[in-house]
């Protein structure tokens, strides 16, 4: 990265919001300045504002991508024109404390801020004026998020979790919790989940419609969460812990995918879920693209018929492949716990935490992808083979054999026929 610009902001990110498109993220750091990026050139698209006096807490674009705002212990918000980087209007100084976090409603024109005083305002980016105003219960440890809507609000306390309607501006749930203490915090985009960091490296999935803890906790970490973040899709969770290692979960089989970037700076899903974005070594976007997990409902829906040729496993298997199936077979000596070092499909490179795809079409300059797939192979792909031999079918099949690291083949196939019984 030969930018001299981003030298300042290098370590220094404590905020981070991808904009509506997936095409733009905006970095807030602990001086204050606001750097919003291109994320496919990995390139400044204005020059480093100077936002705020103190450090920004938090970032946000609007739902139509055009106006970013920004939020300080200084105790202002700042708006800025998305596209150039231009200050929209005077700082918004009506909060008489730090503010914690920020969220644009739908209509792009309506912004509600949370400030340490525990006031919640709800005002207008075109003139200024505050509509609502409320007061919350937190403590000096709280944890605060607002829905992708703008219209809810949750904070984790010492005594559980609240949320708070801002439209209604009252409470609707409240959860008591036990056990250790919530260190971050991440929403689901249907505000029916909640992912909470926890004091004893465990994430914890909440059910907040049920009322429930999910089991288990999502394990694996040895360190502190820093930050936790749940996809659009509400498929996976991803979390950067105090050893700088991000972790990408499935949510249906409390498994890891991956942990082969390392990170100290927040972390943002894009909107189809398909990336994560972090800050990098450099203070520019890095990129960590998420295999796409396929249900078995996902795979019977790709392809009118599939078959495997040794249906010994009956655990999930990620795939990022359409209307394909795949079957492995372990070499001698090869275990079946060892990863799959590679994408089914292509040519795998070194056995490496992941591999850099610049160049390729499609995937922009400096996207990483990690290529470590866990699991094998879904009850679905199983229970179709067995049909297969029972009934004594031959389908014609057209494989195509990828060696892989880690003393496995698979093969990829697409097989014609049609659904049992």
């Amino acid at each position: 990265m030969s930018d001299p610009q981003v030298g300042d902001a290098r370590d220094n990110v404590t905020s981070l919001s991808i904009s509506p498109d997936g095409k733009q993220a905006t970095f807030g750091a602990i001086d204050g300045s606001l750097t919003i990026w291109d994320i496919d050139h990995r390139r400044c698209i204005c020059a480093p504002i100077t936002a705020h006096h103190s450090i920004i807490n938090s970032v946000c674009y609007s739902a139509d991508g055009h106006l970013i705002a920004s939020t300080s212990d200084d105790q202002t918000v700042g708006l800025w024109e998305a596209t150039t980087g231009q200050s929209q209007q005077n700082p918004f100084t009506s909060h008489e404390d730090g503010i914690l976090t920020i969220g644009f409603m739908t209509d792009s024109r309506t912004i509600v801020s949370l400030s340490r005083d525990e006031v919640v305002l709800v005002w207008k980016t075109t003139t200024g004026k505050v509509e609502q105003q409320f007061r919350i219960s937190m403590d000096a440890r709280s944890l605060a998020t607002l829905s992708n809507d703008g219209e809810k609000l949750l904070a984790a306390h010492r005594r559980g979790i609240t949320i708070w309607n801002t439209v209604t501006m009252e409470s609707i749930k409240a959860i008591s919790l036990e056990g250790p203490m919530a260190l971050c915090v991440g929403l689901s985009k249907d505000t029916a989940k909640v992912a909470l960091g926890m004091a004893d490296n465990s994430i914890r999935l909440w059910d907040l419609e049920n009322d429930e803890v999910g089991w288990p906790h999502l394990e694996g970490g040895t360190e502190l969460p820093l930050y936790v973040a749940w996809s659009p899709d509400g498929r996976t969770v991803s979390s950067v812990a105090q050893n700088a290692t991000l972790r990408v979960w499935r949510v249906e089989s409390r498994q890891y995918m991956s942990e082969g970037c390392h990170t100290m700076g927040p972390i943002a899903y894009s909107p189809s879920s398909s990336f994560i974005v972090f800050p990098g070594d450099d203070g520019s976007p890095d990129v960590l693209e998420v295999l796409q997990v396929c249900t078995d409902e996902d795979i019977l829906s790709l392809c009118p018929y599939f078959a495997m040729e040794t249906p010994h496993l009956s655990s999930t298997f990620l795939l990022n492949l359409p209307t394909t199936a795949v079957s492995m077979h372990h070499a001698a000596g090869a275990t079946e716990t060892e990863p799959l070092c590679g994408v089914s499909g292509d040519v795998p490179t070194a056995n490496t935490q992941h591999a850099e795809l610049s160049g390729e079409p499609g995937r922009p300059a400096g996207r990483k992808i990690f290529s470590r797939i866990i699991g094998f192979f879904s009850p679905a792909l199983r229970r179709l083979s067995i049909w297969e031999e029972e009934s004594g079918t031959n389908a014609p099949a057209t494989y195509e054999n990828v060696r892989l690291g880690g003393g496995c083949n698979i093969y990829v196939s697409l097989i014609s026929g049609s659904l049992p019984p």
